[in-house]
């Protein structure tokens, strides 16, 4: 009996923890395939050049979609914590963010609270956000 409190309080426990992140991102002008990270590492946030598809440390969720409407809508159960979410759209399917010679994307991209950095991406705390249980965050490119 002991084990079985134990168990169900810690499944209780990890219930409790998850928190829902509703992502709406409008203002697309290209299809392509959308490339969203969350991250919850500022050292990943800050060097993720948007060149490493696929699951990485200090990324906790994302996405990889073909899109071709103006507006990108999507849920995600993650734990409670403070994240920061950087996206691009690969409009040339080379899995990449392009940039020009001077490092300039020459994609649409953008990050969480329409963050911008002055040369280069913004900082992780410009972009980071809070997590508690639940919050709808929308981004504009």
């Amino acid at each position: 009996m002991k084990y079985f409190c134990a168990i169900s309080l810690s499944l209780c426990a990890v219930t409790l923890s998850a928190a829902t992140l509703e992502v709406e991102i409008s203002g697309m002008t290209k299809e392509g395939t959308l490339h969203l990270a969350v991250y919850s590492s500022k050292e990943v946030f800050e060097s993720d050049e948007g060149d490493r598809p696929g699951p990485q440390p200090g990324i906790v969720a994302g996405s990889i979609k073909n899109i071709d409407t103006e507006v990108y809508k999507e849920t995600f159960e993650i734990p409670a914590g403070i994240y920061a979410i950087g996206y691009y759209i690969d409009a040339n399917e080379n899995q990449k963010l392009d940039t020009n010679f001077i490092g300039v994307p020459k994609e649409e991209y953008g990050f969480s609270n329409n963050a911008r950095g002055a040369f280069g991406p913004p900082s992780f705390e410009s972009a980071s956000f809070t997590l508690d249980s639940y919050l709808k965050l929308l981004m504009e490119l």
